[in-house]
């Protein structure tokens, strides 16, 4: 490390009289010696601390710009490189409308919990739908609550299940245009995949040590036996790998300096064989990479120069690499795609070059020089005077028109000087890219992308010549790449996971080229920044073997052979670059001839002003592992340890709020059918009571038929007289219609006066007290209207199945009264609607018969002791429920839930649900149930003697 370069270069911050940052001052020093170069940053602040402006060192206007609510969440945003933005948000901060600088518009629809339901874009309704599985959903299967359903652009993606920690075990994929794909997993209880089979059939098995981490993976092809991938890992008490030993015998070693964890060096190969990966890391005290040396590369000489496998990189005072000193091949890459392959392998074709990097005040790297004997070139870029937005330029070019080359959101248009031109969605992601432009006649050559949840699903390859046309796709699905060809290939590339690094597996599902290996395994053997440098097959030897350039072009590389190198997608910082050059990282895409994105950050702000710079031009210590965040692969595993602590918490949180909503149900459930058992012993004991309650249950039941017969009418004939233009068909959907209106209103009445307990049988019925009917039959009763009704229709069919005298007499009241309305409406037969009307309320008074000779009958000693029994157990089942949730409450450290409210917390504070406020209402249901049975007991006089 430099020291003259680093001395007297601290940053320097200044702040108001709040404490808030208003001035950052940098100290650029490029050179030991120089006088070191002030770039100053300006943030301003408004009353409420929110920071609304932001300026680099470079523009004279603001680079960013801010609009705040009251709350602090920004509402519109102004990005001199992403272009405006406008969010309308609603009560609870959800977004409700979107706008942005392309004219497109967004709205988003919300349930009654404020899960996302539907997006509208521009004029188009539902672009994207969202489904949830209601309460009457079936619980083997954790989908209450869960989104069961997504329609997209794409096609459409169905979880079937989920785990406790609310991750999707089996899914259901529809690509538009390509077919249904089905995949399953299995999760340990820490929510650790443990198995996983994709949609051809094979399955991937992970093993983990006590700490959780990967320990052995076994891969099954669908018709295939086991295979082992890895066979052993060891880690470090800091969770640093060091030892991997590798399904093809290949036993990888790490070490890291005991003062600081710094790796230090990376050795691969196989016992008493020479290593295939040796790599001697060097740093400064700041842990930049001064120099990387690998000793598996024998030194060669050309042209006076002595060619080793070492490469050195020198950093100003930012960090910023400005030169580097490394090999490639015989001709320079300095365009988009790879350089010409060496086939077979020989390490010895490398020429070294040095390399110097400069940059303007807003971070933009403007000017490569690349120094080599006899092959000296200059590349640069043309930033735009007001923003970040940057072309590849040479001297005598006309200056770029920025406004043409990149839309309003900073969305490159072209790759190459206006060819290859690039199409943009409206959610700012890549859709096509031109490859190639026909001048005669022929539509272009390109490649197109389908997206779902941010991600790539699809990449669809189409070729033109005169004569034909060729197609290539690839679908990304969970573990399993499929790639067609219009020939009949089908290639199914599974990815597996390593300690370090991954495994990919070729498998021909169909057709195939002959000179390839059958299922054929690449271990990827992969540097400090998760770059593929080599690729192994499984008895270890070597495939291929890569290097790169600083910011990821690729400046050497070799094959065994042309058909194997063909089939390398996986390349620098392990992702995969497209046939236009650009690699795929998630978010968005990178252009690494241009050293850039070619679309700003979507994340903002979070890594600079610069929304362009590739991880603030440190690709040599920093990576992103999405386009939206630099950092060091150290900080990467961090992150990825907290994320997956944090998906724990939250799926934890996730059962507490079900286990909780559960209780609550079960509650008031118990608390309603206790009064209930209450109103109905007074009927066994009082022939008042019984009159009162038979007058009420009579009342109840004629009422609401008088009521839906009154709105089925009224429908019916409104919906008859708008059909009378198409004559009979009219008239038969407005009978249709009214038909259903009744029965739909009965349902309606039904679940009003079971709310209302104006519907309870007159008789006791012990067995609704049923401690499991009341868990796993009843909640139904306490759903919202159509979940009820659909409850009570299965309740209904389930009794007729089952031949028992409830089910016979409401099946029959049900569908007796549908049947004779029907025909009679069909007949034409005079008043049909009032005599079906009519004939609904007889056809209901049956049950209410049988149920007041039963009440008027005495209490058997075996139905009090049955009742006894009951509630003693439903006592049990709340008081363990109750005990439960408290323990869920204590164990995730939560005081309340549920505590949202729509009144602003500044006059009205939710309480929400705690264990104090869940114990009251238990205790409560309780003391109604011990209430039931005093009762019950005191009721003598009419108890039938034994």
């Amino acid at each position: 490390m430099n020291t003259a370069i680093h001395r007297g270069t601290a940053n320097l911050q200044a702040t108001d009289a709040r404490s808030l940052p208003i001035r950052q001052v940098a100290y650029l020093r490029k050179n030991a010696g120089d006088v070191a170069q002030s770039l100053i940053s300006r943030g301003v602040h408004n009353l409420a601390g929110h920071l609304i402006e932001q300026w680099d060192p470079r523009l004279s206007i603001q680079s960013l710009s801010n609009v705040h609510r009251l709350s602090g969440d920004a509402i519109q945003t102004h990005s001199v490189d992403a272009g405006k933005r406008l969010i309308l948000p609603g009560l609870a901060g959800e977004e409700l409308r979107r706008w942005d600088a392309r004219g497109n518009h967004w709205r988003t629809r919300y349930d009654d919990q404020l899960r996302a339901v539907a997006i509208d874009e521009n004029d188009q309704e539902n672009v994207e739908t969202f489904t949830y599985a209601d309460p009457s959903a079936n619980p083997a299967f954790n989908l209450r609550g869960q989104m069961i359903k997504q329609v997209d652009q794409s096609g459409t993606l169905e979880p079937g299940s989920f785990s406790l920690q609310g991750s999707p075990l089996s899914e259901s994929r529809t690509i538009a245009g390509a077919g249904i794909f089905s995949s399953n997993r299995r999760y340990s209880p820490l929510g650790d995949l443990l198995i996983q089979t994709d949609s051809g059939g094979h399955r991937q098995r992970l093993h983990y040590d006590i700490a959780g981490q990967l320990k052995q993976v076994v891969l099954q092809l669908s018709a295939g036996e086991s295979q082992t991938v890895l066979q052993d890992a060891q880690y470090n008490a800091a969770g640093q790998i060091l030892m991997q030993t590798a399904g093809n015998g290949v036993i990888s070693r790490w070490t890291y300096c005991p003062a600081d964890g710094r790796l230090t060096t990376l050795k691969s190969g196989k016992p008493d064989e020479a290593l295939q990966q040796n790599l001697h890391y060097f740093y400064d005290r700041m842990d930049n990479i001064l120099r990387i040396e690998d000793h598996t590369l024998a030194p060669v000489y050309f042209a006076n120069q002595r060619v080793d496998g070492h490469r050195e990189f020198i950093y100003d005072s930012l960090y910023r690499v400005t030169c580097t000193r490394g090999f490639e091949g015989e001709v320079p890459n300095l365009e988009s795609g790879l350089p010409e392959l060496i086939k077979p392998v020989d390490p010895g074709r490398r020429y070294g070059y040095v390399e110097d990097f400069t940059y303007d005040d807003g971070n933009n790297l403007i000017e490569l020089r690349h120094q080599r004997e006899g092959n000296n070139f200059t590349l640069r870029m043309r930033i735009d005077p007001e923003s970040n937005r940057g072309v590849r330029w040479k001297t005598g070019d006309p200056e770029p028109d920025f406004k043409t080359l990149f839309d309003p959101h900073g969305n490159q248009s072209s790759l190459q000087d206006g060819a290859q031109a690039l199409i943009w969605n409206a959610w700012d992601q890549l859709e096509k890219v031109t490859l190639l432009t026909h001048s005669n006649g022929l539509a272009d050559d390109g490649e197109s992308y389908l997206y779902s949840q941010g991600e790539r699903v699809c990449k669809r390859h189409v070729t033109h010549t005169r004569s034909m046309t060729h197609s290539r796709e690839v679908l990304y699905l969970p573990g399993l790449d499929i790639h067609t060809r219009d020939d009949g290939r089908v290639l199914h590339v599974i990815t597996l996971p390593l300690a370090f690094g991954s495994v990919r597996c070729l498998h021909w599902a169909s057709g195939g080229p002959g000179d390839l290996e059958p299922d054929q395994l690449r271990y990827s053997l992969d540097d400090h920044l998760g770059s593929c440098t080599l690729e192994l097959d499984r008895h270890g030897a070597l495939i291929s073997l890569e290097f790169y350039y600083a910011f990821g072009g690729t400046a050497w590389w070799a094959a065994r052979s042309e058909v194997e190198a063909d089939y390398k997608t996986i390349r620098y910082s392990g992702k995969e670059m497209d046939c236009s050059g650009l690699y795929y990282y998630g978010a968005r895409y990178y252009a690494p001839w241009l050293w850039r994105w070619i679309s700003p950050d979507p994340a903002g702000d979070v890594d600079g002003l610069n929304l362009y710079a590739m991880v603030n031009n440190n690709p040599i210590v920093f990576t992103d592992s999405d386009g939206r965040m630099r950092e060091t692969p150290e900080e990467r595993a961090v992150r990825k340890t907290r994320s997956e602590e944090r998906q724990r918490a939250r799926a934890a949180r996730s059962a507490l709020n079900q286990a909780a909503y559960k209780h609550t149900q079960i509650v008031k459930l118990s608390a309603h059918r206790a009064r209930d058992a209450q109103r109905q012993i007074l009927n066994h004991g009082s022939a008042a009571a019984l009159g009162s309650s038979t007058a009420i249950r009579v009342g109840t039941h004629v009422a609401g038929q008088v009521f839906s017969y009154g709105v089925g009418i009224g429908i019916g004939i409104g919906t008859a007289a708008l059909g009378v233009a198409a004559g009979p068909v009219g008239v038969a959907a407005g009978l249709a219609t009214g038909i259903a209106a009744k029965k739909a209103v009965s349902f309606g009445v039904d679940w009003a006066s079971e709310r209302a307990g104006l519907s309870t049988s007159v008789k006791l019925k012990s067995g609704k007290l049923d401690p499991q009917r009341i868990i796993s039959k009843g909640e139904y009763k306490t759903m919202d209207l159509v979940p009820y009704a659909s409850g009570k229709l299965k309740g209904v069919v389930k009794g007729v199945m089952d031949m028992n005298r409830k089910g016979l007499l409401k099946g029959g009241k049900e569908g007796g009264s549908l049947a004779v309305s029907v025909g009679l409406k069909v007949a034409g037969a005079p008043m049909a609607s009032e005599m079906s009307g009519g004939l609904s309320v007889l056809l209901g008074l049956p049950e209410i018969f049988h149920e007041v000779m039963g009440a008027a009958g005495e209490l058997t000693p075996e139905k009090i002791a049955k009742l006894d029994a009951n509630i003693n157990g439903l006592i049990g089942v709340l008081q363990d429920s109750m005990n439960n949730v408290a323990a869920m409450f204590a164990a995730h450290g939560v005081e309340a839930i549920n505590t949202f409210s729509y009144i602003p917390s500044k006059f009205h504070k939710a309480s929400g649900d705690t264990v104090e406020s869940l114990t009251r209402m238990t205790d409560s249901a309780i003391n109604e149930l011990r209430n039931t049975q005093k009762l019950l007991h005191a009721q003598p006089s009419r108890v039938a003697p034994q």
